[in-house]
């Protein structure tokens, strides 16, 4: 159907009262809520549950219930994505069937709470891996499916995922503060804990039934007012199996237009879909939104690299708050309200474009460093570095710059990445950004385990050996956005269209004289310049005094 032939948008019922956009922002919340409350009641497993447990089971809890979470969680939203081919898969029956599973194991959950496991410890611990795997296992499915189905409308509904998965966090820090408030004992924090969680997912589930049940009983026609950068009154047709209404280009910022896969490439490939194998169309896909998908993995690794792992081992000097806040507030509350925020910016600042978001993203790897500089103790480690931000404030006006830029950046990914595909594209886009996301985290936190165990001098020439070749990288790797992009040029001068295209074959050969001739030239000068001034001084550098 044309779009331009929808009778009467004036008369299709809206999205008047938000009711989708709330939906997702719950579901956003229900994706992250079991992982959440389960590494937030470690202490319950650790100290109150597995107290007559082997000792190995105590110290290696959370590396388990992390294994046990997010390999299943990987794994399933990759076959998810890979079965999701077709257009006409009821994502909102798998979505159902995920939260009625997780409920159900919730439930269970807070029953082996209540019994006395004393004398069954290890039997125990197993059955919480084993309940850890099931919740991961359709909850891997029920994230790829959240964010397939929001990838096929406007791009502030994706962010509205975003934004539920970050507060889904904060939800999580209140709880662990209320609970170091009023002190209950660790059996009744943890049945807290899983109870809320269980009412989430519960919530998630009847509003999910309702919306969905609401629209298909108004004719499934529902018009979004997409603010600036959206034409007000194009109708989209729901229902959750949305059908094609908008036109590809016209849901596009202006932006964005530009800087998306060439309209000639994209009607080649739908001219030979039909011939393309499955995993050729993905392939595509990828290379289509790679640079999205590589700004995710990145901006989740160095977030989770640093939250918790070294945040949480960063002493108060300055006494802002006890002991027993610091950590809870300046950390966890903190890193989760502040990203959440930055997902809001996100709902209103669309900067920079898809193709410049690579630049802030690297630049966050100076958090790294930044951190470690600060009161950074690890557990069982002697630090032999100085302290350079020792100040409370440093550490905190650092978190809240991390939280806020990874925050804003990861949503402007999740809502750029469906909108550089075409529309019927743009679930699949969703869930592999979905799956991206998983990726950077585990990268993420197994990068932290490096840091205590390297000396930070060691990780500042790692960091180093990256800058050395990272700007060469990123522009041989944007070589198709100087050649098809800014040198694609038309002209009626011949001589001016000769002289382009001379200058498209060429630029690879260009950029790399120019880079690497003045590159060579100044290292030989730098080496000149060192043997000279050792000349009269055998000491050409003073030893590293805290190394």
């Amino acid at each position: 159907m044309d779009p331009l032939q929808i009778k009467s948008v004036q008369k299709l019922p809206k999205d008047k009262f938000r009711l989708i956009l709330l939906m997702f922002f719950i579901n956003g919340i229900g994706t992250l809520i079991p992982w959440n409350m389960m590494i937030t009641a470690d202490k319950y497993f650790v100290e109150y549950k597995l107290a007559n447990a082997d000792q190995s089971y105590r110290i290696l809890f959370l590396t388990y219930l992390g294994i046990a979470s997010k390999a299943p969680n990987i794994l399933l939203q990759i076959l998810n994505m890979f079965s999701n081919h077709s257009n006409q898969v009821n994502l909102s029956a798998r979505i159902r069937f995920t939260l009625i599973v997780q409920i159900l194991v919730f439930i269970f959950t807070i029953i082996l709470a209540c019994i006395d496991s004393s004398g069954w410890p290890t039997i125990f611990f197993w059955l919480t891996i084993l309940s850890a795997v099931i919740i991961n296992i359709v909850n891997g499915i029920y994230q790829g499916c959240i964010y397939g189905l929001a990838a096929r409308f406007p791009m502030n509904y994706t962010n509205s995922v975003t934004m539920g998965m970050n507060f889904s966090g904060t939800i999580a820090s209140l709880l662990m503060i209320v609970s170091i408030a009023i002190s209950p004992d660790l059996k009744t924090q943890a049945i807290l804990f899983f109870l809320s969680a269980l009412i989430i997912l519960v919530v998630c589930l009847v509003g999910e039934y309702f919306v969905t049940n609401n629209i298909n009983n108004n004719g499934c026609e529902i018009c979004f007012e997409k603010g600036d950068y959206h034409q007000k009154n194009q109708c989209t047709h729901l229902g959750f199996e949305i059908a094609k209404t908008i036109r590809y280009d016209q849901m596009l910022p202006d932006g964005m237009k530009s800087t998306t896969v060439s309209k000639e490439k994209l009607n080649q490939f739908d001219d030979e879909n039909d011939n393309l194998s499955l995993i050729d169309r993905y392939c595509y896909l990828i290379r289509s939104i790679w640079y999205l998908l590589f700004n995710i993995i990145l901006i989740y690794a160095v977030s989770l690299s640093l939250f918790p792992a070294v945040q949480a081992r960063i002493i108060s000097i300055d006494h802002l708050l006890p002991d027993s806040y610091f950590s809870p507030v300046f950390c966890f509350l903190s890193f989760n309200l502040f990203a959440t925020i930055g997902n809001f910016i996100a709902q209103w600042i669309q900067w920079p474009g898809p193709k410049r978001l690579w630049i802030i993203s690297t630049l966050r790897l100076l958090f790294i460093p930044y951190f470690l500089y600060c009161n950074y103790y690890p557990d069982g480690s002697h630090r032999t570095v100085p302290v350079l931000f020792e100040r409370d404030w440093h550490f905190v006006l650092g978190s809240i710059l991390m939280a806020t830029t990874s925050g804003y950046l990861s949503s402007l990914c999740m809502m750029y990445a469906p909108k550089c595909v075409r529309r019927h594209h743009s679930t699949i886009a969703g869930m592999m950004s979905a799956l991206t996301i998983i990726l950077g985290i585990l990268i993420g936190m197994n990068i932290s385990l490096l840091y205590p165990l390297w000396s930070l001098i060691k990780i500042i020439f790692f960091l180093h050996g990256i800058s050395a070749l990272l700007p060469w990288n990123m522009l041989i790797n944007a070589d198709s956005y100087f050649i098809d992009y800014k040198l694609n040029t038309t002209n009626d001068n011949d001589g001016r269209s000769i002289r382009m295209e001379s200058y498209r074959n060429n630029f690879i050969p260009y950029l790399s004289i120019a880079s690497k001739v003045p590159n060579i030239l100044f290292q030989l000068f730098n080496l000149l310049f060192a043997l000279s001034s050792s000349s009269g001084n055998q000491k050409i550098a003073k030893p590293l005094k805290y190394f």
